[in-house]
């Protein structure tokens, strides 16, 4: 493992806050994080020769800077703790000492009505007498802030480290291992892996590394990919998703397919690319139709980037606790960014924010967080966000910076229709090889759908070989043109939303995902 001291070093800009925040005389102080090691450097370096009492459901009372117990350790319940410490008198004329009270996982605990009310009569005596110096740390693995302590909480944001942070634990495994053969184009293609992580988590992926083959270099990259994507697997707040879909499997798009085919590069030489000027690309946002390829596109996407696809359903992130909703889009995005460099697909973004602007605060402050970090952020996170319309979307997320793009994916042209037609037959050739179809097929086909999309066309496809099964007829295609005869397309279903997409494009500065301009739906 690196050693301590050094990384000790890379936590100062977080002590300076929780110094900061103490100096205000905030009475609560949340910091959620499950790595307790570095978050107890963190209060011991903030807090100084200050007194201080930690209690937790494991030990009880227990000395905070040498975490031995004190007395029985848990013989005293959590509530006749914080009573004493409540009810604690300043003798007259003895000076006022500054005192911070810890308390550990204690989510467990926290809806207990007498606890909570302890918490904010401490809350409210800390803030009204000046001889009360207590100040509540609470340290949890979990986000629990019941309504009653709300308004006397506050939440310190622990950051990842940075490269600079992480070159410093790359130099204690490498100076630990006198280990002098790692090349700085070695650490310029390791560090994008490393990014997102936790100092805990970074030492672990090097610690693995290094016991895999005794050395450190740009080959561990696979491995600690793959070491990331199980740690998506663990969390169950973001989906992991198999992407089999090549960029070739797209019909159509052309346009779009060249933007994401040069964003790949740079991905694959973000290294080089920041060494000359270039931005990290922050995602492109995708709005069609229903079935119009929106999602193949995210997983054909990913797999162009070498990358995991994670999937965020939006509406999982929402939480009945107080701040715990915010928390959970926290996390996920902190997952993300520990997978990265990964795609993070949110489909079908406007059922989450589509409400932003009424009284829903909760979804204020989240929509808020998101865009926040859309504009600021630096790893290689590549966001691909679909929605069905635009329409109802607050323009702060429609305008430039927060994505790089916008493409409208509108009806496909018949020489689009044509190349789905093939996609999709030439994927049946690959198990029924007899099948013959010319250009003249796809052609025809193409002509005869007008007002389908990649749906419609996948569909006919396999109703037509279910059909042919079922009557032990081979496929043809005038069994093709049938099934096409007989398919409601999508521009006559979903009439009335196509031109609500077509009056929305007209108003909105869309790209066109074939042609590159910015036009209205075909």
């Amino acid at each position: 493992m690196a050693q301590l001291t050094k990384r000790q070093d890379t936590a100062s800009p977080v002590v300076s806050d929780l110094q900061k925040m103490i100096d205000v005389n905030l009475p609560i102080i949340y910091i959620h994080n499950f790595d307790f090691v570095r978050v107890d450097e963190i209060v011991k370096k903030a807090i100084g020769d200050a007194l201080v009492t930690e209690w937790n459901p494991a030990t009880g009372l227990t000395n905070f800077k040498t975490k031995a117990e004190r007395g029985n350790g848990c013989s005293q319940p959590l509530v006749e703790f914080l009573r004493d410490e409540y009810s604690e008198e300043i003798p007259e004329g003895e000076p006022v000492k500054q005192k911070f009270i810890v308390l550990r996982e204690i989510q467990g605990l926290i809806d207990d009505h007498a606890i909570k009310t302890l918490l904010a009569l401490m809350s409210q005596r800390k803030l009204y007498d000046y001889k009360y110096e207590k100040t509540v740390i609470i340290i949890s693995s979990v986000v629990k802030v019941p309504d009653e302590i709300k308004p006397y909480v506050s939440h310190l944001e622990i950051p990842l480290p940075d490269n600079d942070e992480i070159n410093v634990l790359i130099d204690n495994h490498i100076d630990l291992n006198k280990y002098d053969q790692f090349q700085d184009e070695d650490r310029q293609k390791l560090m994008p892996s490393l990014t997102g992580m936790s100092p805990y988590e970074i030492d672990r992926m090097l610690d693995l590394a290094m016991s895999s083959n005794g050395t450190l270099s740009a080959d561990d990259k696979e491995m600690i990919l793959r070491q990331k994507k199980q740690m998506v697997r663990q969390s169950g707040i973001l989906e992991l998703v198999d992407t089999p879909a090549s960029i070739s499997e797209v019909g159509g798009l052309d346009t779009l397919k060249k933007y994401i085919q040069n964003k790949a590069k740079i991905f694959a030489n973000l290294g080089a690319a920041k060494a000359r000027g270039v931005c990290v690309p922050k995602g492109v946002f995708l709005v069609g139709m229903p079935g119009s390829g929106k999602s193949l596109c995210a997983k054909a996407s990913a797999k162009l980037f070498e990358a995991p696809l994670l999937k965020m359903d939006m509406g999982s992130m929402m939480g009945k606790y107080v701040g715990e909703s915010e928390s959970r889009l926290r996390n996920a995005i902190k997952i993300a960014e520990a997978s990265a460099p990964c795609v993070l697909w949110i489909d079908e973004i406007e059922k989450a924010f589509s409400g932003v602007g009424g009284n829903n605060d909760i979804l204020t402050r989240m929509f808020g967080y998101f865009l926040t970090w859309m504009q600021d952020k630096e790893s290689p996170v590549y966001v691909i966000a679909t929605a069905n319309n635009a329409a109802s979307l607050p323009p702060e997320l429609k305008r430039k910076g927060r994505f790089d793009e916008i493409f409208c994916i509108s009806l496909p042209t018949e020489a689009e229709r044509a190349k789905i037609f093939e996609v999709h037959l030439n994927k049946k050739k690959r198990t029924v090889t007899s099948l013959k179809f010319s250009q003249d097929n796809y052609t025809h086909l193409a002509k005869i759908s007008e007002g389908f999309n990649g749906a419609d066309i996948e569909s006919v496809v396999n109703d037509t070989f279910e059909r042919c099964f079922i009557n032990d007829t081979p496929v043809t295609i005038k069994e093709l043109e049938t099934t096409v005869q007989e398919t409601v397309s999508i521009s006559k279903s979903c009439a009335k939303q196509i031109d609500a997409m077509k009056k929305t494009f007209s108003e909105s500065s869309f790209k066109d995902a074939t042609t590159g301009k910015i036009s209205t739906a075909r």
